[in-house]
């Protein structure tokens, strides 16, 4: 029987004892070869789903021969190696990749490669997290001969994993093999002794975001980790941060017992699968009762990297954090390092609250992302009306600074007649032209547009003749 033959029909007896215990994807269809019995390793996440994937890669220069070894993230915590043939003392290097945003595997890409100077196998990876396809791990990596992959099917989460080895000794080549196996979402966890109770149960609302600390505290209470609540409550743990929380957060507010921080992560990411499903439901975007300041009625420059300590700390009182305003003073934090914050720098500056801490990141996170999207917006617009600040000379970056939030430009929008009315009387006796009117009508003020012009004074004609 040929390699490529008989290495086939150890995969068709492979498969044959699977298919009794579950339904597997099948192999991927990379080449496969193997004149001696094929190695298996599979795994299995006992409760959740696959997360994450590490590969360690060893060679043995002197038989020319590659090895790889695998390790699941099963939820929040990493399983044992595969145990795959694997040479410790020929280890080389080490990748590793983990879903984002409590996502979870759904997919597998690999590719093989063979230099046959040296007879170097080499393999890549790339998973599938809940239907978005990731960036391979950068495994040592040459010359591309083969490329496969496979798909959990819709509505399906992969929660197990097997991987075979072949190798052929003409040529010193090593091949692999793998295949994924899936189950329907609450699938996985049906055979936990501990059942996480449904929010109906217990009367919390669905959308977990606009949970209180007190709610999210019932909600322990239900998991059978109630002695954890009152800890939960001092730091203000909220349903809009909760998602946010790492393991070394439950060991700052005393989870010390192993078993109950591993079951309390597991139950989270369901809450929070359950959360998303929920909201795709309902073809509506969940969001929480706390919400950015609107910065014009707070009082402060929608120029945030212009703030002083005091502004800052405006803005902190503004989210409902102003026990804390007096520490930004005292650090000196201006608007200029403000969006540089990061959660174990505001636990240094004294923000003991975890709760707050893990708020303010995310609420920092998103003002960012509100004034650059209203900046590109605006300068699109301007761009759009006057064309010439696209062209030869300057850019409308350059010359023109606009951090502008929603709120402020609808104040702007509802004084756009009175901005006419001024226009109106002209520049130096000039009238405005229809590039200045569009602007206008857009919502920009005479201020701006001033400030434009004493920076570009050859666009004047453009807005006036």
């Amino acid at each position: 029987m040929s390699p490529t033959r008989g290495a086939r029909a150890a995969f068709a007896a492979c498969l044959l004892v699977g298919h009794a215990a579950a339904e597997w994807s099948g192999i991927l269809g990379l080449p496969f070869k193997s004149d001696k019995q094929v190695e298996q390793r599979a795994m299995h996440c006992h409760s959740g789903y696959i997360t994450g994937l590490q590969v360690r890669r060893g060679r043995n220069s002197k038989d020319d021969t590659d090895f790889y070894d695998f390790k699941l993230k099963c939820g929040s915590r990493w399983g044992p190696w595969s145990g795959m043939a694997y040479e410790e003392q020929n280890h080389k290097e080490e990748k590793s990749f983990e879903c984002p945003m409590k996502m979870h595997m759904t997919g597998l890409e690999v590719k093989q490669g063979r230099k046959e100077l040296g007879d170097v196998d080499s393999y890549d990876f790339k998973l599938q997290c809940s239907g978005v396809w990731q960036s391979y791990l950068g495994l040592s990596f040459s010359n591309e001969k083969a490329k496969a992959a496979t798909e959990c099917p819709a509505g399906m989460m992969a929660y197990g994993w097997r991987a075979y080895r072949g190798f052929v000794r003409r040529g010193d080549q090593d091949f692999y093999e793998f295949e994924l196996n899936c189950k329907e979402a609450g699938m996985a966890g049906a055979e936990a002794v501990r059942k996480a109770p449904t929010l109906r149960e217990i009367g919390l609302p669905q959308n977990v975001f606009v949970w209180s600390a007190k709610d999210v505290g019932t909600w322990l209470k239900a998991l059978g980790l109630g002695e954890y609540a009152p800890a939960f409550e001092m730091n203000k743990l909220q349903g809009d941060v909760i998602f946010l929380l790492l393991e070394s957060h439950l060991v700052d507010m005393g989870m010390h017992k192993i078993g109950d921080r591993l079951y309390f992560m597991e139950v989270l990411t369901q809450l929070h699968d359950a959360t998303n499903a929920w909201s795709r439901a309902i073809g509506q975007q969940l969001t929480s009762t706390r919400t950015l300041p609107n910065l014009h009625r707070a009082g402060l420059p929608l120029e945030v990297v212009s703030w002083s300590s005091k502004e800052v700390a405006s803005f902190v009182r503004a989210l409902g954090l102003g026990e804390w305003q007096e520490l930004f003073m005292k650090h000196r934090v201006q608007g200029d390092v403000m969006f540089s914050l990061k959660e174990d720098t505001l636990a240094e500056m004294g923000v003991s609250r975890i709760g707050d801490r893990l708020y303010l990141v995310d609420c920092l996170q998103s003002l960012y992302e509100e004034l650059t999207a209203w900046k590109k917006t605006k300068d699109e617009k301007i761009r759009a009306a006057v064309p010439a600040l696209g062209g030869p000379g300057g850019s409308a970056d350059s010359s023109y600074q606009a951090a502008a939030a929603a709120a402020m430009l609808q104040a702007q929008q509802q004084q756009a007649r009175a901005n006419a009315q001024a226009a109106g009387g002209g520049f130096g006796g000039r009238k405005p032209t229809a590039a200045l009117q569009k602007l206008i009508a857009q919502g920009y003020s005479m201020q701006e547009i001033m400030q434009l012009l004493k920076a570009r004074p050859e666009l004047l004609p453009k807005f006036f003749q």
